[in-house]
């Protein structure tokens, strides 16, 4: 009987073996080492290796989860990380960061998602960074901001929410001295009287898109000292005012969806205003349904702004209302209807309107002061007022 052959690995095969069983002891090494400190992980702890979280974290008496490192990824794995609802013992909020839920401050590339955070003072900070990105992370019921985004670069924030924060001025978030921060896909609802949905100051060339803002008696966005940023696809639904800009420069309001606008103890009841600024654009926007004007320029003075396109039904007050410290205002192929006062009321010398439509209107169509300038095409009937215009010509 032949001798059964006997199985013969070369050299070179026995050290790969070996090579692959030793990177798969370390690998079973790595993933139970990160399991051990998801489990041991504690309220204010630092983590600088990627990490998931396996239980909530409750009653956290200071910060919540600390970022130690560049690169990390913190999976909060649908759980919550939890505040006491009380201000930080023994912590100086003027030198350190103090009742904070998740931190990143200064360490570029992090990501942190799926999960909540709420009961701090912030619920989630991004500062001082690149390339950071918040994903759906819910934070709520927070004392100052459900989310800050601060003095970054080039970060993310999506399908996240700020809702619920607490009075008088829990904002839903904060983005501040950042640029190139898209802000895209997330909600911000019932804040507080004098918390806005979202508060841009000192911040450009970021986009704000597809953002739901619900039930805010603030305004829903606020840009101060913000230029150059994309306001895009919003909806805005019963908030004290939806955008305003004051002061900002060469930002484009365009294709938001506004209804229902409310005047509170801190908002006006107007859909969008650019406050203060020069060269901004509001294009395209939907406005129905508001307690003030529903697009108002120039309450500080503003050169060269453009409002374009947009449709207006049912304000509460004037359609677009243009005051006399705008100068150089052009308004072209906007319709306002039902307007309780005018359709469109335009102070502001050496404005252009060209192509708009107003009809059925409570007093005049449109409303202009001598020194606008007519650029023909302007329609008005069944208004209030049987003039339907002045200082225009209308058809």
């Amino acid at each position: 009987m032949p001798a059964k052959p006997r199985l013969h690995a070369a050299p070179a095969t026995l050290v790969s073996l070996a090579v692959i069983l030793a990177l798969a002891v370390a690998g079973v090494m790595v993933l139970s080492g990160d399991r051990a400190l998801a489990k041991q992980l504690s309220c204010g702890d630092p983590i600088t290796a990627e990490t998931t979280l396996h239980k909530d974290r409750v009653n956290c008496p200071n910060n919540g989860i600390i970022i130690g490192a560049d690169d990390v990824t913190l999976d909060l794995n649908y759980h919550r990380i939890d505040g006491d609802g009380t201000p930080a013992v023994g912590c100086d909020f003027e030198t350190e960061f103090c009742d904070i839920g998740v931190l990143s401050d200064g360490h570029d590339g992090v990501t942190v998602v799926h999960g909540s955070v709420r009961q701090f003072d912030v619920g989630a900070v991004v500062g001082e960074a690149r390339h950071n990105r918040l994903l759906g992370i819910s934070s709520s019921r927070n004392l100052s901001f459900g989310i800050v985004v601060f003095d970054s670069v080039r970060s993310l924030v999506r399908g996240s929410s700020g809702n619920r924060n607490l009075p008088p001025e829990g904002d839903g978030m904060g983005l501040f001295s950042s640029h190139h921060v898209r802000i895209v896909h997330n909600s911000f609802r019932r804040n507080p009287p004098f918390g806005p949905g979202l508060h841009v100051a000192d911040s450009s060339h970021n986009l704000i898109k597809g953002n739901l803002f619900s039930r805010n008696p603030d305004v829903a966005i606020s840009l101060e000292q913000a230029d150059r940023n994309r306001v895009g696809g919003n909806r805005c639904v019963r908030n004290g005012a939806c955008i305003r800009v004051g002061p900002g420069n060469r930002n484009v309001i365009a294709r938001n969806r506004v209804a229902h606008a409310r005047a509170s103890e801190s908002a006006d009841g107007v859909a969008i205003v650019v406050e203060g600024g020069d060269r901004n654009v509001i294009a395209r926007n939907s406005v129905r349904y508001t307690e003030g004007n529903a697009i108002g320029v120039g309450f500080i003075a503003a050169v060269g702004n453009v409002v374009r396109s947009n449709h207006i039904r049912g304000a509460g007050e004037d359609g677009v209302h243009v005051v006399a410290k705008a100068k150089h205002t052009l308004l072209r192929r906007n319709r306002a209807r039902h307007s309780k006062d005018d359709g469109f009321d335009i102070e502001g010398g050496r404005s252009k309107l060209t192509r708009n439509k107003a009809r059925r209107n409570g007093d005049l169509g449109i409303e202009a002061v001598r020194g606008v300038i007519d650029g023909g095409g302007n329609k008005a009937s069944g208004n209030g007022d049987p003039r339907q215009c002045t200082n225009v010509a209308c058809s």
